[in-house]
């Protein structure tokens, strides 16, 4: 389970890791998931109630917006099954809402035709449906330019970094987002960002960043990974095998966006 990370990881991007409208700077929690498959439907049911709570915290202003992702490969083996990422505008806002947040206040607002028994019994319901394996905190630290917006069905590739080197962050700024930005362009991906964890964070923990590529649906995630990846000059291949060095390439996984909250 460690391997979805204490860094934990994996995952996205609201990865989502786009929001609408996002600040310069963007805050993400990512909380991953193990349900187990006789839980599945009522998980789900679950995560359709949390989505009208989400509404609710955007419309007050307080988060930018949530996203549900199934992740791949999903063996209970392998994991976690889902991976929930919610967006916020500072981290002041994101630790506020991780050690303060009233849950039963924003579901009355959200679900007004509900009694609290009701309410109460949905939150149970929350707790027996699946178990939250692991909270990541990150920090939004470059990303594509492009006009992406996340619908239902956007696939992401998440590649879960190990950071050896102070210099990494800049190697990807500056040798792969190049890379990125070109396949971008010219319609091969959606978009591209780089990750910071925040917490967990240390020597021990099992990854310091994610970078996330998003695609518009599964053909175009299947289109790029069977091409080619575009050719590279000497003086490229040369920088990005030095770029290389400046991090360990832990893992990757895939997500499907199943609901969001805007």
């Amino acid at each position: 389970m460690k391997k979805v990370l204490t860094l934990g990881l994996m995952i996205l991007l609201s990865f989502s890791l786009k929001a609408q409208n996002t600040p310069s700077q963007l805050y993400l929690l990512f909380e991953f998931m193990q349900v187990n498959d006789e839980n599945g439907s009522d998980y789900m049911q679950v995560e359709e109630f949390w989505s009208g709570i989400h509404k609710q915290r955007v419309a007050d202003k307080t988060i930018l917006g949530w996203d549900l992702w199934s992740l791949s490969p999903s063996g209970t083996k392998q994991g976690s099954q889902y991976l929930t990422v919610t967006l916020f505008s500072s981290l002041q806002n994101m630790l506020q809402a991780i050690g303060s947040l009233d849950v039963m206040n924003y579901a009355k607002k959200a679900y007004p035709d509900k009694t609290e028994a009701e309410l109460s019994a949905m939150l149970d319901k929350t707790v027996k449906s699946r178990d939250m394996a692991n909270q990541v905190l990150f920090k939004e630290v470059d990303k594509t330019k492009d006009d992406f917006q996340m619908k239902i069905g956007t696939m992401v590739t998440l590649d879960i970094m190990k950071q050896v080197d102070d210099s990494y962050e800049k190697a990807e700024s500056e040798i792969f987002k190049p890379w990125h930005q070109d396949m971008v362009n010219t319609g091969k991906k959606g978009t591209w960002g780089l990750l910071r964890a925040i917490l967990p964070s240390g020597s021990e923990a099992y990854g310091s960043h994610i970078t996330f590529s998003m695609y518009k649906d599964v053909a175009q995630l299947a289109a790029f990974m069977e091409g080619s990846g575009g050719e590279m000059d000497l003086t490229t291949q040369l920088a990005v095998r030095e770029g290389l060095k400046t991090r360990i390439w832990k893992e990757v996984k895939m997500a499907r966006l199943e609901m969001m909250a805007r």
